[in-house]
C-alpha cells in the first residue's frame, strides 16, 4: 500500500480529497424536514421511499469493503535462511516472503530493493499478484528495471489477480492521464473494483464520482452509501463530506443534524478545522432536533391513546352493554 500513498502516487486522488466541500454541501437542497428518528428517505434510480437508518450502516464483519485488504504472505519473521534454501528450490512463496524481508531490512538483512526485486519477479512469474504488485512499486521508484510501461503492466496483473491497491493505482492513473490515457470512465472501474477491496482512498473517489456524474451516471444516494465506507475507515474528507451534506440535506434526503453531528465530530477529533468550526452550530441544532422530536412522539402517542379510547366507546362499548340476544322458535 506503501506506493498509494507516495506523494507521486497520489496524484489526482489527493487532489479529490483536497476538493473543496463546499461543492458538495452546495449542490444539496433543502427539501424535507428532521431526518431524526428510526426512518429516513432515500432517493436512487429505482425512486424515493423511506427505509430504516440502520441500512444505512454498513456492518462490519466479513464483508471486505470494511477494512483494508491485506496480504496472505506478507513476511512474518520467518528464518531468513530457511526462506532461502527454498526459494532456491522454486518455492515461490518463499521467495516473496525473502522479498519482502530484503525490502524491508528485516529478519537481520540489510535493505537490498533490487534483490527483492528479483525475488519478486520470481513469484510474480509464478503468479503471485502481491508480489506483482510490490515489484510494480519497486519498477515505477526507479529500483527495478522496466520503467512506468512495466510498473503499469505488473499492476495490470495484480488488479486481475485480485489486489485491490492495485486497482487503485490503476484507477489513479486513468484519472490523471498518468502513464495511461485519461479516461474516467476506466478510473471509475478501477476505483470501483479497488472501493469492494476495501480501499477507503477508492471509495472516497468512487463517492465524489457518483455526485458528480464523472464516469458513470450520476447517483447521489450511492456516493452517500461509499462517502460513508470511506468515513468509518478514517478518511477524514469523507467525514466532513457526510457531516455538511447531512446539514444541508441531499437533494430528496432531508436534512439530518444527528448524522452531521456524528461525522463532523469524528473529523474534528481528527484534527479538521472546518468540522471544527461548524460543529457547535451543529451540536446546538441537533439536540433542538432531538427535543422537537421527542415532543412529537408524547404527542402522538396522546394522540393514539385518544384514538383507541373514541373507537372503544364507538365499537366495543355499546356491545357489552346490550342485552341479551332474544331466539325466535320457529315451528
Amino acid at each position: 500500500m506503501g506506493g498509494c500513498r507516495s506523494a507521486e502516487g497520489r496524484g489526482r486522488t489527493l487532489a479529490a480529497l483536497a476538493l473543496p466541500l463546499a461543492l458538495l454541501a452546495g449542490c444539496a437542497g433543502q427539501r424535507g424536514g428532521s431526518g431524526f428518528g428510526p426512518m429516513v428517505r432515500v432517493c436512487d434510480e429505482a425512486g424515493c421511499r423511506d427505509q430504516p437508518k440502520a441500512a444505512l450502516v454498513q456492518a462490519v464483519g466479513e464483508d471486505p469493503r470494511t477494512s483494508r485488504q491485506q496480504d496472505p504472505d506478507a513476511y512474518r519473521g520467518e528464518d531468513v535462511a530457511a526462506l532461502r534454501a527454498a526459494a532456491a528450490a522454486g518455492d515461490a512463496g518463499a521467495a516473496y516472503r525473502l522479498g519482502q524481508a530484503y525490502e524491508a531490512g528485516a529478519g537481520g538483512l540489510g535493505r537490498q530493493p533490487a534483490q527483492a526485486a528479483r525475488l519478486y519477479a520470481q513469484a510474480a512469474e509464478a503468479g503471485m499478484p502481491f508480489a506483482a504488485f510490490r515489484l510494480a512499486r519497486l519498477t515505477e521508484q526507479g529500483q527495478a528495471p522496466g520503467g512506468q510501461g512495466r510498473a503499469i503492466a505488473l499492476e495490470r496483473s495484480a488488479a486481475e489477480g485480485g489486489v485491490a491497491q492495485a486497482a487503485h493505482q490503476l484507477g489513479v492513473r486513468a484519472l490523471d492521464g498518468r502513464g495511461l490515457p485519461r479516461d474516467p470512465g476506466e478510473a471509475f472501474r478501477w476505483f470501483a473494483q479497488a472501493a469492494e477491496g476495501g480501499v477507503p482512498e477508492s471509495q472516497y473517489n468512487l463517492a465524489l464520482m457518483y455526485f458528480r456524474g464523472e464516469g458513470t451516471a450520476r447517483q447521489p444516494y450511492q456516493a452517500i452509501q461509499w462517502m460513508r465506507r470511506a468515513g468509518d475507515q478514517g478518511v477524514v474528507p469523507a467525514q466532513l463530506a457526510l457531516g455538511r451534506l447531512y446539514m444541508t440535506g441531499l437533494e430528496e434526503q432531508g436534512q439530518d443534524m444527528q448524522e452531521a453531528q456524528s461525522w463532523l465530530s469524528r473529523a474534528a477529533a481528527a484534527g479538521n478545522a472546518e468540522a471544527r468550526r461548524l460543529l457547535p452550530g451543529v451540536t446546538q441544532a441537533a439536540q433542538a432536533e432531538r427535543a422537537a422530536w421527542q415532543v412529537a412522539q408524547r404527542s402522538y402517542a396522546l394522540q393514539a391513546a385518544a384514538t383507541r379510547s373514541y373507537w372503544w366507546g364507538l365499537t366495543y362499548w355499546p356491545l357489552l352493554t346490550i342485552g341479551p340476544p332474544r331466539f325466535v322458535a320457529v315451528y
